[in-house]
Order: C-alpha cells, then sequence, then structure tokens
C-alpha cells in the first residue's frame, strides 16, 4: 500500500531496494511489454499494408521526419523565415538525446527508421523496468508492477516504437525519480539533466529533483542534494542555450515553438476552440478522442495526488498536467503524450487492477494492449498530416 513518504532511512531504502529489484518482480512485466511492442509492430504492418505506404514511412511519420533531419542535417545555423517575417517550422524545436542515439548506429549503415525502432525497444525496455521500481518505491509489489504494464498499454504507446523520443526520455526521468527517492542525488540530477536535453518537458523532472532536494535539507541538512539539484536544469538550458547560440540568437527555440509550432500559453483556453471543429470530421474526431484522453488523465492526476505518493512526486504531476495542457498549438496535440511521462499518475489504476484477480488484470491489460495498437496504427499510418 501507499507508504506517502519516501523511504526515511538509508538502511531501510536498501531493504526496499533489494526486495523491488528481484527478477521475479521485473521479468512478467518485461515479458508483457515486449509482448505489447509485438503487437504494435504487427499492427503497424498490417496498416502500412492497408493504406499502401511503406512501413519505413508509417514508423517515421509525423515527429520522425523531424527527428531524422536532426540526425542527418543537425540544427540551422540560420532561422528559416517566412514571408510574413516569423519563424517556420525547423529542427530547433527538436532536442538532441534521441536523435544523436540513432545517429550512433546510422554510422553503421543502419536508416534511420530501424535505428529508431532499436533504440526504442531498449530505452522502452529499461524504462518500464525503472517505472516498477519506482513504483516500489511508494506502492506495494503488485501496484508496482501494474504501474510498469498500464504505462505501456497507454493508447498512445505506439511512440515507443515509432520514431519518437519518448522511450528514451522515459529512461531517464523514471532514473531521475528513482535515484531522487533512494537520496542519490548526484545521478538523479544528471538524469534529470538528460531528461531535459531530450524533451522540454524535462525541465518538469529537474523541478522534481529541485523539490526534493529543497526537502531534503530542511528536513535532514543534506546538502550534497543541491549539487543534484544545480546539475538537474543543465540538460534543458544547455539544449536551448546551445541551439540559439548556433542561430546566432539567444530565443531560437522560444520563438521557434511560438512561431513554427504556434505553442503559446494561453492556459487552457485554446482547447475550447481547438474543439469547434464537428466530430464528424476527420481532424475533428481526433481533437475529440484526444480532449478526452485528457480528461481522463487529469482525473487520475487528481486521484493519484490524493493518494499522497511522495511530495515531489505530486509536484511533478501538477506542474507536468499544467505544462501539458496550458498551451495552444501543437501543445494540445502531445498533451496526451506529455502526461503520459508523468507516468505517476497510473498509479490508481495499478491500484484498483492489483485489486481484481489476475484473470481481470491480464484481460484487461490485454484490451489495452489491443487498443494501443489499432491506436498506434490509425495516428502513424492513416490521420492525415496538417497542411
Amino acid at each position: 500500500m501507499l507508504e506517502g513518504r519516501v523511504v526515511a532511512d538509508a538502511g531501510h531504502a536498501v531493504a526496499g531496494t533489494e526486495r523491488s529489484a528481484s527478477w521475479p518482480i521485473l521479468r512478467p512485466v518485461l515479458v508483457f511489454h515486449l509482448a505489447t511492442r509485438l503487437v504494435i509492430i504487427v499492427a503497424l504492418l498490417i496498416a502500412a499494408a492497408i493504406s499502401e505506404r511503406t512501413f519505413p514511412e508509417v514508423v517515421l511519420r509525423w515527429d520522425g521526419q523531424w527527428f531524422e533531419r536532426v540526425a542527418t542535417e543537425g540544427y540551422p545555423a540560420d532561422l528559416p523565415i517566412g514571408l510574413d517575417g516569423k519563424v517556420e517550422s525547423n529542427t530547433t524545436a527538436f532536442f538532441p538525446v534521441f536523435p544523436l542515439l540513432v545517429k550512433g548506429l546510422m554510422t553503421l549503415g543502419m536508416p534511420f527508421w530501424l535505428g529508431s525502432m532499436i533504440i526504442n525497444l531498449a530505452a522502452s525496455s529499461a524504462a518500464v523496468l525503472l517505472i516498477v521500481l519506482v513504483g516500489s518505491q511508494y506502492l506495494d509489489r503488485h501496484a508496482a508492477q501494474l504501474l510498469g504494464c498500464v504505462w505501456t498499454t497507454f493508447p498512445l504507446s505506439s511512440v515507443l516504437t515509432t520514431a519518437y523520443s519518448e522511450a528514451v526520455f522515459g529512461v531517464v526521468a523514471a532514473a531521475s525519480l528513482l535515484f531522487m527517492l533512494r537520496r542519490n542525488w548526484v545521478l538523479a540530477g544528471v538524469a534529470a539533466a538528460l531528461a531535459g536535453a531530450t524533451r522540454p518537458t524535462g525541465i518538469v523532472f529537474a523541478g522534481a529533483v529541485g523539490l526534493a532536494a529543497l526537502i531534503a535539507i530542511a528536513q535532514r541538512r543534506e546538502w550534497r542534494s543541491a549539487i543534484g539539484a544545480a546539475i538537474a536544469p543543465l540538460g534543458f538550458l544547455g539544449t536551448v542555450l546551445g541551439t540559439g547560440l548556433y542561430a546566432g540568437r539567444w530565443d531560437a527555440w522560444a520563438v521557434t515553438e511560438r512561431d513554427g509550432w504556434h505553442l503559446k500559453l494561453n492556459f487552457g483556453a485554446g482547447w475550447l476552440k481547438w474543439l469547434d471543429l464537428s466530430a464528424s470530421t476527420p481532424v475533428g474526431y481526433v481533437h475529440l478522442v484526444t480532449a478526452t484522453i485528457v480528461v481522463v488523465l487529469l482525473i487520475l492526476t487528481i486521484i493519484a495526488i490524493a493518494l499522497r505518493p511522495p511530495v515531489p512526486i505530486i509536484a511533478l504531476m501538477v506542474v507536468g498536467a499544467f505544462v501539458a495542457c496550458a498551451y495552444d498549438g501543437v501543445g494540445m496535440n502531445a498533451a496526451p503524450r506529455n502526461m503520459m511521462s508523468m507516468f505517476p499518475i497510473f498509479a490508481p489504476v495499478a491500484i484498483l487492477l492489483a485489486r481484481c484477480p489476475a484473470g481481470v488484470r491480464w484481460t484487461v491489460l490485454g484490451i489495452g494492449a489491443v487498443v494501443s495498437a489499432v491506436v498506434g496504427a490509425a495516428v502513424f499510418a492513416f490521420v492525415p498530416l496538417p497542411p
């Protein structure tokens, strides 16, 4: 059951870690995760055949094309300017860790789409195990296992297989939380920094490490935690400043997000206009489904907070939900994926499933895996790209 706090002393933390890290606990979650990846790949193959697209085209649709450009072309030395005088969409919006990892495989002659799938299979497998270990710090054994299973069956979990950065982000984000809960401050800071260099939302995890450090200093005079807090935001800041210096303007990332991707802070007001489209149109239907998923995730976030996990995780969920939902433009399409990265929000579902008979649990998770595969096939093979 929930303990509602970080483990109080080092001996208790070590004992809990040893129990949570036992292979019998992790093995079924890993097997289930690999099974979901297989189901999703089969669904993508079928969708590619039906849509008359090639499988690599399906894998690279949406953000995958931009990550491939980062790997092959790098970042622009001059931001592209449109006829209206505004910055156009460009690779500055896409952070470097994931495409650089894939680029390493490309040096061996591997195409980007295949390298992406290999990196993401390894990364998502590691991430789901780390998520179980994080859950084991404040949930019981079965709920911790199911936390990982729910994460891998999320309706948009196909992005853990295609050319997206969520799988790599999941590894470093979960590692940051695990090290933070174990009070390994330097490693927590390094992992959070890597998260910040993988996706912009990684700055939220840097904030979680910073808050945990403040609590550690206030309660236990644990001054070394300040080192991790200082390291944590460096990945995000380094990426933003580095691409800015290269492009010749310090605000290159911010202006690209604003003008190129129409990402503007409006505290959620843009959702009403976004849903103005008729659900009878393909785009309107996608918007309605996306908004429904976000509402469900927000409800889960509230319940997860009510379960009283460690305070830094509460802060992570609150700020993560705000960042995911408060922006207009492309941020609304990305909101479910951004909230998926704040995986402790799935704890209520995991706890509920843990109370069900085993047959019910695996039936629900199996249905979830199929739904995830169908949604992934629809999004990557059939949903039309914006003009």
